[in-house]
């Protein structure tokens, strides 16, 4: 059967249209509406934004379009709606009807409010469902009678009608299947069940990229006056796909109950191809699972702390993150650039207990399970990765588990502080080399000891890490092979950040000084370099 739609005999049907001055209003900037945001205003459109909840204000302000405090209720607008509307070209309805009694009466009420207070001239994107579809045992597409049989479809195509009726050919509505992507990987859906129904039924879903992707398109092509399923082109069995899900997360597959009698439908998603000539990311759900799907994993160099070091890269890896593991000398103000993201703390303070290699195995089971979910991971590190920040470590397990992964350089400590306290660490005629240590120098052999006396009596650097707590071991012995108690040595604390701290002194005397002066760490120490007075 050939079927053939309005304006689908080609995409240029639609034009392309000029996006400046186009000012985009997102209603409800959650788990789709916020990425949606993002994308369309890296496209070059004019953003603002909507949350009904008080709390996500001050996470949301950080983003550099406006966003309002907007609830719409059966009777009323909560907030300055006329506000959040003023100059719109184009509204995208972004809020799913809750699930609570009386729904299907409710949300047709709420939209009516919508419709009360904005004008007919403006466009308008509503994200519906699929959900507005019954189950027929076969492939449905956008030219069928709408039955649906639970709530809240029923209050969604009651929606759409009211939609339709007041902004007619301004409109087009989006029928979404089920949503799957970053925080919504299809194992979570296992979580706490121990029996699922219906095997055999196919499944209809959309990656989060491909409805983002969708609406994009829309709005580029000015493709309105539609109705438009998003779906991805492959149904794979309900529990081939759930057991895929439980075996990625190292779950136990699910248990489905025998079903005599399973009730299904098919979203066919071909208008979508053809009206917007369309190209589906995640045409297979299942691809969600393959690893080259997978989001890459950001292993990134916080710097010495102060956020205005971060490099470029790093601080977008930040920003974009949902999950963030970080150490514990990260600071806050760099921490404070998403406060969205999951943040959990891995670190290790002075005077921890806990096996290092069990930590580090922990934080290397946890990469693994949030990419595996699809999250956009950052692993937050101190300085550099690899400059004492046991990068190695976790760049071997990824590739051990083909896991995509990208490190971001940062400003090591002692880097930062020679720039900033200007101590020439390296100068033509006085030092042409640096060497970089920890704490566990007092631990070194002499044979080492002597080659750190070599560099420092010949004028070079020494950059020490962690030393603070270890400096009544590590002087002595540096003064012993040195045989110069007058080696010039500097203590910053806190580099780059608002209470650092600069004092120098000399190896014969830098441990009666510093008990004058309190440090607190992170502590680098440079040797054998004076800063330029």
């Amino acid at each position: 059967m050939e079927i053939l739609y309005k304006n689908s005999v080609a995409k240029s049907n639609f034009r392309c249209v000029s996006i400046m001055n186009k000012h985009i209003a997102v209603l409800g900037l959650g788990w789709l509406g916020l990425p949606l945001a993002l994308q369309l205003q890296k496209k070059g459109f004019t953003i603002s934004g909507s949350t009904s909840n008080l709390d996500n204000l001050k996470p949301l302000s950080k983003y550099s379009f406006p966003v309002n405090r907007i609830k719409i209720e059966a009777d009323k607008i909560v907030g300055d709606w006329e506000a959040f509307i003023n100059e719109t070209s184009t509204l995208i309805i972004n809020f799913p009807p809750k699930r609570i009694n009386n729904i299907e009466t409710i949300h047709p009420l709420q939209i009516a409010q919508i419709i009360k207070h904005t004008p007919k001239t403006t466009k308008v994107v509503f994200v519906s469902s699929t959900s507005v579809y019954q189950n027929t045992n076969a492939r449905i597409d956008e030219t069928v009678t709408c039955m649906p049989q639970k709530a809240s479809g029923i209050g969604l195509i009651k929606a759409e009608q009211l939609l339709k009726e007041y902004f007619g050919s301004n409109v087009t509505i989006l029928r979404l299947a089920g949503l799957i992507g970053p925080k919504r990987h299809p194992g979570r859906f296992l979580a706490n069940k121990k029996q699922l129904k219906n095997p055999n039924v196919p499944v209809n879903l959309i990656h989060q990229k491909d409805a983002v992707g969708l609406i994009t398109a829309i709005l580029e092509q000015d493709c309105f006056g539609e109705i438009i399923n998003g779906c991805a082109d492959v149904h794979p069995k309900r529990k081939d796909f759930y057991k895929n899900a439980a075996m990625q997360l190292n779950l136990e597959a699910p248990v489905f109950e025998t079903s005599t009698e399973e009730r299904f439908k098919i979203v066919d998603n071909l208008k979508s191809k053809t009206i917007l000539n369309f190209e589906y990311q995640f045409a297979n759900p299942e691809s969600i699972f393959a690893k080259d799907k997978l989001p890459e994993i950001y292993i990134v160099g916080a710097g010495p702390g102060n956020k205005n070091l971060l490099t470029l890269k790093a601080f977008n890896a930040i920003n974009n993150a949902e999950v963030i593991l970080h150490d514990n000398l990260i600071s806050d103000e760099i921490m404070t650039i998403n406060t969205n993201a999951e943040h959990i703390y891995v670190g290790r303070k002075f005077g921890d207990k806990e096996n290092p290699q069990a930590r580090q195995n922990k934080i290397n089971e946890l990469l693994k399970l949030h990419c595996e979910m699809g999250n956009n991971v950052v692993r937050l590190k101190s300085g550099d990765p690899y400059v004492y920040g046991r990068a190695a470590e976790e760049v071997r397990f990824l590739k051990a588990h083909k896991l995509p992964f990208c490190v971001v350089p940062g400003i090591s400590a002692a880097l930062a502080a020679a720039s900033l306290a200007n101590i020439p660490i390296t100068e033509r005629g006085h030092s042409n080399a640096i060497l970089i240590c920890t704490a566990h120098t007092a631990d070194y052999s002499t044979s080492q000891l002597n080659g750190i006396a070599e560099m420092l009596n010949a004028g070079n650097t020494l950059a020490l890490y962690m030393g603070l707590k270890s400096l009544d071991k590590i002087i002595p012995k540096l003064i012993a092979v040195s045989g110069n108690p007058d080696i010039p040595i500097n203590a910053i604390s806190n580099v780059s950040r608002a209470n650092e701290v600069l004092f120098s002194s000399t190896l014969g005397n830098i441990e009666n000084d510093i008990k004058k002066q309190e440090l607190k760490m992170p502590v680098v120490f440079l040797i054998g370099v004076k800063p330029i007075d």
